[in-house]
């Protein structure tokens, strides 16, 4: 299984967006994160119809977090922009036009395989992920770690 560009830069997206704990303009947002503004405006189009971020308008405005972290789960950001965790083509959300689908042998075995790593994906916060982060850096290093970042009012330790 691999993940999508656009689920990466997703994640990567919503951490920021964390870090920040402010609105965050898109084109701030772009070069913070180094992902195009077009790209940007597209995932965060996704990300808000699903309540993940929030558009704020004004002079303050930008993008902002719509729900914390340890809500978001790895797995419905793959959900989102990947088509869930599939291993061929029987699974996920688009159709399936495979000829052998009612007669396959191992698309049961698959199915079950897909739906158990579905369900560990579901049980991985964003926050989970960014704790690992900060405990495994924290191990390399064996001091704080400390985010440096363009438009944030100092530095954040972690």
């Amino acid at each position: 299984m691999r993940l999508s560009t656009n689920t990466r830069y997703a994640i990567r997206i919503i951490f920021e967006l964390h870090l920040a704990n402010t609105p965050v303009p898109i084109a701030a947002l772009s070069e913070q994160t180094n992902i195009s503004q077009k790209t940007v405006e597209n995932i965060h189009a996704i990300l808000k119809s699903n309540g993940i971020t929030e558009a704020i308008i004004g002079a303050h405005g930008g993008i902002r977090l719509g729900m914390p972290l340890r809500e978001i789960s790895l797995g419905k950001m793959i959900d989102l922009f990947d088509d869930g965790v599939r291993f061929i083509v029987c699974f996920g959300n688009k159709s399936n036009d495979c000829p052998r689908q009612h007669i396959c042998e191992t698309r049961s075995v698959w199915k079950t395989v897909s739906d158990r790593i579905s369900d560990v994906l579901e049980g991985v916060s964003l926050e989970s992920i960014l704790d690992q982060y900060r405990q495994e850096t924290d191990r390399e290093r064996g001091e704080k770690i400390v985010i440096r970042c363009i438009n944030r009012k100092g530095d954040i330790p972690l």
